[in-house]
């Protein structure tokens, strides 16, 4: 591991860069663990705050934008700590009340009650929705419906199995078990693969997350469209901010999109992230900003290295990644038995 050097986020602020271009800053310390059940937003009336760590700082921000963007009328305030529960900021007392595990619920400041908001799920849980039918409702509607009708030329797909080409790679494909949104598996086999080129250039974001200690763990990459279908069946309202339409189709459906996190390569550990995935929440924003400064460290990380290769983030979901060469590949509707024969 390079001793203590890691990615910047100036990505961030000047845009995607080339492997050449990323720089290199110290990787923050974690936040102290007595801050834990404390972080998160709550809200009074029409007013919201979010705690969180910051260079070892606790702060309140107040009128915290849900995509972490606009802030223009964003306040930050650093609390100094005076009790377990309580801190202090320029005469303004904030007061926490925690539950019987730890986890904060309400904050009061000075006369004002602020409830907590679980936008996240709860003890690390997957983020589940309710379903009206069956699983094999859904399935059955979307397996007798068409992809959509597309124009133009696209070049032939050349799926590859990732795991044939990625070293140090986990594949932890929740669609394949009960362990994601819809609570059922939609996949037949819990297999990733994505066209040759964005796994080319995933494989060179790869090797310089494996020279930093990294690893990387994947998600999702190709996804029949009849698995999209079910996915947009089964959601509604905000929900489906989360989920592509399948209308147009997703860019998984055309194996150019990735879902992906990181892996400690020593421990095996899953690196802890601001949001968990597939959650559908502001926190899945890749500039939200609460959490801590190692998580959003973490996740920016991710978001530098793998975007120089050629990727690009999605706007709401920090772990799903679009390669640029998306737009040369047709909607796929072949289920992963078919396969097979790419290999």
């Amino acid at each position: 591991m390079v001793n203590k050097v890691f990615i910047i986020l100036i990505t961030l602020i000047i845009g995607p860069l080339t492997s050449a271009q990323v720089q290199v800053i110290e990787k923050p310390a974690p936040a102290p663990t007595h801050w834990e059940g404390f972080y998160g937003e709550y809200t009074f009336e029409d007013e919201k705050i979010l705690f969180r760590e910051n260079l070892g700082h606790f702060e309140a921000l107040f009128n915290p934008p849900a995509d972490g963007i606009n802030i223009e009328n964003l306040e930050i305030r650093k609390l100094i700590q005076t009790s377990h529960s309580t801190f202090t900021s320029n005469f303004i007392s904030f007061s926490f009340k925690v539950n019987e595990s730890g986890m904060a619920v309400v904050v009061m400041m000075d006369d004002k009650a602020y409830l907590r908001k679980f936008i996240e799920p709860g003890n690390g849980a997957t983020f589940k929705v309710d379903l009206d039918k069956s699983i094999e409702e859904y399935t059955k509607i979307a397996l007798n419906a068409d992809p959509p009708q597309q124009l133009g030329e696209f070049v032939k797909s050349d799926l590859v199995d990732v795991t044939t080409v990625l070293e140090n790679v986990k594949l932890d494909i929740r669609y394949a078990t009960k362990n994601n949104f819809l609570n059922v598996a939609t996949y037949s086999l819990p297999k990733s693969f994505l066209q040759r080129p964005a796994l080319m250039a995933l494989n060179r974001a790869n090797k310089r997350l494996n020279s930093m200690g990294f690893g990387i763990l994947i998600h999702d990459t190709y996804r029949p469209w009849y698995v999209t279908k079910i996915f947009w069946d089964a959601t509604e309202g905000a929900e489906r901010n989360f989920v592509a339409d399948p209308k147009s189709g997703s860019k998984h459906n055309m194996g150019s999109a990735v879902d992906l996190t990181l892996y400690d390569l020593s421990t095996g550990s899953v690196i802890k992230m601001v949001g968990t995935y597939d959650e559908m929440s502001d926190r899945s924003y890749p500039h939200y900003l609460g959490g801590t400064t190692l998580e959003r460290w973490h996740r920016n990380l991710l978001r530098t290295i793998v975007e120089a290769e050629g990727f690009r983030v999605l706007y709401n979901e920090w772990w799903h990644f679009d390669h640029e060469d998306w737009q040369k590949y047709p909607i796929l509707n072949d289920k992963f038995e078919d396969l097979i024969g790419y290999e």
